[in-house]
């Protein structure tokens, strides 16, 4: 990230920065930069003091409400997410939207905030809030794995769902005309058959995961602190109906790639992206992807395995135009090549918003 270049708003939409406000995460590197930037000062401080303000503001406001409330502040959350899909013509090969977007003016944060609060759930929200509205809507079946391996589910529409021991499902005897909704307490892998037409939902404690045919894997157990949706083809969308911040609809939630996984803390009420542990090729076929490198430029190596996992690598090409690199790439562990590549050139990797950034300053 060029953070020298950043401006008061840029700060306040930036990961990093808020979890560096809220939480003291990455401090070293954040005093470091303030150090070596002392004409951002002014704008850090700005930035620092409109989020301290939105979240001193959700703080005072707490509100309860009822089931009904919770599921009438889902089906509003689900509209707005389909009315944004519709505005967005273009979407660029790496999705960057933020978990947050904070207010743009500190005058407007404690009623923004207090309005915002208004709108939803205070209290988390569990697997019987949802139950005890959505067998209100329409007759349903719910199926409980209580044996000892993972159970398999055929839905009326095509989807398989792998339910692991422990977990349950509840869904329709028959799915929506424009919409097929379940709702999973525990844990489950999901291949959803496709149907543009009619989006899938998860319901898992405060998270919606939407799709319209892909498969990934949620882990929503009842009395876990956090919610974790892991992509392994297509693409998702997660976000949250149980939210304190301030937000503008089109970043309500993330939208998760192969190799991609969305963690909510189900504490604080953080949505953040990431990869997942061991990030597996998304290219079947040898032949798409180069895997023998003699004497290139490390750039080359980096697109390829960009290609190979799906992952975006960014570097400063320039920096490293006289890195040059005789390697192989494989199916094998991505971070493994990275570290190899990384000693080689003498640079140095890590992971951001479900990137690899690479931190190198030249071969010589």
């Amino acid at each position: 990230m060029n953070y020298d270049q950043f401006k008061r708003n840029d700060f306040i939409h930036d990961d990093s920065f808020v979890r560096w406000v809220l939480f003291q995460e990455e401090d070293v590197f954040w005093q470091q930069f303030l150090q070596q930037h002392p004409a951002k000062a002014n704008e850090v401080a700005q930035a620092k003091q409109l989020i301290l303000a939105v979240q001193k503001a959700e703080e005072a406001t707490s509100l309860s409400l009822d089931q009904k409330s919770i599921w009438n502040n889902i089906t509003a959350l689900i509209s707005e997410e389909e009315i944004v899909e519709k505005q967005v013509s273009f979407l660029p090969r790496f999705w960057h939207a933020r978990a947050f977007k904070w207010a743009a003016s500190l005058v407007l944060v404690a009623g923004a905030a207090w309005l915002w609060t208004m709108k939803q759930p205070a209290h988390q929200v569990n697997y019987q809030d949802l139950i005890a509205v959505v067998e209100a809507k329409s007759p349903r079946q719910e199926v409980v794995n209580n044996g000892p391996t993972t159970q398999k589910i055929h839905l009326e529409d095509g989807t398989l769902v792998y339910l692991e021991k422990g977990s349950r499902l509840s869904f329709p005897v028959h799915f929506e005309a424009k919409k097929r909704e379940v709702v999973l307490s525990g844990e489950a892998f999901f291949e959803v058959a496709k149907n543009p037409a009619k989006p899938f939902y998860v319901y898992s404690n405060e998270l919606i995961t939407r799709v319209l045919g892909t498969s990934f894997r949620i882990a929503a157990l009842e009395n876990s602190k956090q919610v974790t949706v892991k992509v392994q083809t297509g693409r998702v969308s997660v976000f949250k109906q149980n939210r304190i911040d301030i937000a503008d609809p089109e970043t309500k939630g993330l939208l998760l790639l192969p190799n991609q996984q969305a963690v909510f803390n189900r504490t604080n009420e953080l949505l953040n992206r990431s990869l997942v542990e061991v990030p597996i090729p998304i290219v079947t076929q040898k032949t798409l992807v180069k895997r023998q490198f003699d004497e290139v430029k490390v750039a080359e190596v980096f697109k390829e395995l960009e290609k190979l996992f799906g992952v975006e690598i960014r570097y400063n090409e320039d920096t490293l135009s006289d890195c040059i690199l005789t390697t192989t790439i494989s199916d094998d562990s991505l971070y493994d090549q990275l570290e190899v590549i990384c000693q080689t050139i003498g640079a140095a990797y890590k992971e951001i918003d479900a990137q690899i950034i690479i931190e190198s300053k030249g071969c010589k």
